[in-house]
Formats: structure tokens, C-alpha cells, sequence
């Protein structure tokens, strides 16, 4: 419990605080000033004032936030203008700047962390000549699970013929007619099985389902860096392909709500470290994106407001605004209610299912 406590707060941290500099560093560059920067909510615990900021460290280490300078939007009918100091009183590009800036942040964390995982890891090789013929894991429900294989093995024949590659061995499996004879080789010591025609499935006659090992390729730094931001834009096309999808086809999207994603915590917590660290980097990714979402009351919300003021030289009414948050906040109150049935409908009345690390997302299903 504890492990899983001390996870949860190593991975949300540096997501929350990367978010909050990049509001706080927009603000700075602006000319805003900033009043509050806090990491947490709730009590007080530790602050030091510097300037004209307040930095402060709160009880609930969930969250954070960096209060600019005067109101998000100047009252109207207000008898001063704002002071040039504040939020307000700024053109609506620096505005815009201030507020998608914590979410592009997130992205730049996510960036760097999916870089240097390359970097230390390398890529996975895709070339399936390249890749040898080892087995990486093998599939519940498939006919490689009725049999004797194990992850490691290194298959060196099927139906007699010799394979000496990944290619070749997805190759003679799909000219399989009746039995599947296998020859491979454990821990040096050359054995041999038969899998039936009876044991595969109608459905996927050429599946054995197994998935190959993957094999990695040291990269460049500056290759890395490149990555780094490839996966960004792999991650968040993903995920919005998918809602898309969800839509299209009339289905509810999966969603994780803050069950879900301590779970989820749990997990990566009790695996090797470059699945922790990997996780912070979808996290990053996650958050970026969903704070981007033109949700009022989310930074993407404001940021739309901030364009409409660009386009038209004007800002929507306050009774506008007013009604936008409302919506916004009532919005943000059913997504979390429905991720949170979801999260507890997955995890507690279904069987647990493994979570897909970043070596499974690179295996070849066969």
C-alpha cells in the first residue's frame, strides 16, 4: 500500500508542477504578475515569498495552481482599467499563450522522458528479418497456450522446414495445413512438439498465438529527441482516433477516471522502472491533451475564448462566460462520474486484465 501511495505522488507530481511552471513561466515572459504558485491544495504546509510571488507547498498533494494577477476577464462597467500588471489587461495572444502553456509543457515532459527512454532502451526493430524467431509471450485462448511453449524459446523449425527469422517463421505457419510441428530450441537443449489441427481456432486457422520478443536498436541522441516528440504525436492521435471511433460507432469511449488511473499507478508500480518512468510520460501525454479539450473551464476553453477575442477585438459577455463555466464545470462533474463507474465496473467486476506495457505495444501478435 505504502509502495503504491509513494508511486502515486512520484508519478503525479512532476506532471502537475511541469504544468503549473508553464502557466508560471508564460506569466513571467507576459509581464504578468503572479501572485500564488502552488503545488497542492488545502493547508498551507511550507511557503516563501519572493518578489511579488508566494510560493507554497499545500496538505493535498494533488494538483496545483499559479494565480495571476487581477481576474481571467475585466468586469464590465468596472470604473479602472486593469493595472498593466495583470491578467487582463494583456493582448489576447499573451493571454492565449498563458493558458495553453501549462498543457504544452506537459508535452515537452513527455517528450523528453519518451527520448531518453529510447535513447537508454533503443528502438524496437520492426523489420521482421531482423528480428530473430524467439518467443516473447504466449496468448491465453490461442493453441499456443495448450502446448509447451515459454517465453524464450527460439523456434528453429515448422513442418521441417528451418527458420531463422521471425519472417520465416510467420511464413510457414500461414502454410500450415493440419498438425503444426514445431522444433525449438530451451536453454540449449533442442526439443519438439506437435499442436493439432483440432486446437486451432475455425475463426483464425493460422493464429498459433505467440508474440515475438522484441529486439532493440541503439539510436543518437538527436534520433532520440526526434522520438521523443514522434511519440507524442503517436499517443495523442491514438487516443483521439479512438474517441472518434467510440463515436462513430455510437459506443461509449473508454475512459480512465482517478480510480482508474491509481490502478493503472499500481501496476506500472510492481513492474521494472522503464515501465514506471514510460507511464509518467503517457500521463504527461494525458493530460496535455485533455487540458487542450475546448471544454469551458479547461485551459482549451479559455484558449478558444482568447481566439474569439483575437478574431472579433472583443471578449464574449460576462452572463456568456458565466454560462460557459457552468456548462464546462457540469461537463467536467458527468466525465469524471462515468470514468469512475467505468474504472469500478473494470477493475472490481471483471477479471483484471494486464495492462499493456511499452515492450507489449511493440510485439507482433501471430
Amino acid at each position: 500500500m505504502l509502495l503504491s501511495i509513494l508511486a502515486v505522488l512520484v508519478v503525479l507530481s512532476p506532471i502537475v508542477i511541469i504544468h503549473e511552471f508553464g502557466h508560471y513561466l508564460a506569466c513571467r515572459l507576459t509581464g504578468i504578475r503572479v501572485n500564488e504558485f502552488s503545488f497542492g491544495f488545502g493547508k498551507i504546509l511550507w511557503h516563501k515569498k519572493k518578489g511579488d510571488t508566494d510560493y507554497q507547498i499545500r496538505a493535498i498533494p494533488f494538483g496545483g495552481f499559479v494565480e495571476p494577477a487581477g481576474p481571467m476577464f475585466h468586469p464590465e462597467g468596472a470604473k479602472e482599467p486593469p493595472k498593466p500588471y495583470e491578467f487582463a489587461a494583456k493582448p489576447w495572444y499573451s493571454k492565449f499563450f498563458m493558458v495553453v502553456n501549462g498543457a504544452l509543457f506537459n508535452y515537452l515532459l513527455a517528450a523528453f522522458i519518451f527520448a531518453v527512454l529510447v535513447f537508454i532502451q533503443g528502438m524496437p526493430e520492426t523489420d521482421p528479418v531482423k528480428l530473430p524467431a524467439v518467443v516473447g509471450s504466449v496468448a491465453k485462448g490461442y493453441p499456443a497456450a495448450n502446448v509447451d511453449l515459454k517465453e524464450g524459446d527460439v523456434i528453429t523449425a515448422v513442418n521441417g522446414t528451418p527458420v531463422a527469422n521471425w519472417q520465416d517463421l510467420t511464413t510457414a505457419i500461414q502454410k500450415r495445413e493440419g498438425d503444426l510441428t514445431l522444433n525449438y530450441t530451451r536453454a540449449g537443449s533442442a526439443q519438439a512438439l506437435t499442436v493439432p489441427d483440432s486446437a486451432f481456432n475455425p475463426a483464425a486457422p493460422k493464429t498459433l498465438g505467440i508474440a515475438v520478443q522484441p529486439t532493440y536498436v541503439k539510436v543518437a541522441w538527436y534520433k532520440a529527441i526526434g522520438y521523443g516528440f514522434y511519440e507524442c504525436y503517436y499517443w495523442t492521435k491514438f487516443s483521439l482516433q479512438s474517441i472518434g471511433k467510440s463515436f462513430a460507432k455510437k459506443k461509449a469511449p473508454e475512459l480512465a477516471g482517478p480510480i482508474g488511473i491509481v490502478n493503472i499507478i499500481h501496476q506500472a508500480a510492481h513492474r521494472s522502472l522503464l515501465d514506471f518512468v514510460f507511464l509518467i510520460a503517457m500521463l504527461c501525454v494525458a493530460v496535455g491533451m485533455f487540458n487542450l479539450f475546448p471544454i469551458p473551464i479547461l485551459d482549451g476553453g479559455y484558449a478558444l475564448v482568447y481566439l474569439w477575442e483575437g478574431i472579433t477585438h472583443k471578449l464574449p459577455t460576462e452572463k456568456t462566460l458565466t454560462r460557459a463555466v457552468n456548462v464546462g464545470m457540469y461537463i467536467l462533474i458527468l466525465l469524471v462520474v462515468y470514468a469512475s463507474y467505468s474504472d469500478i465496473k473494470r477493475i472490481f467486476f471483471k477479471p483484471k486484465t494486464a495492462v499493456t506495457t511499452p515492450q507489449e505495444a511493440n510485439h507482433v501478435q501471430k
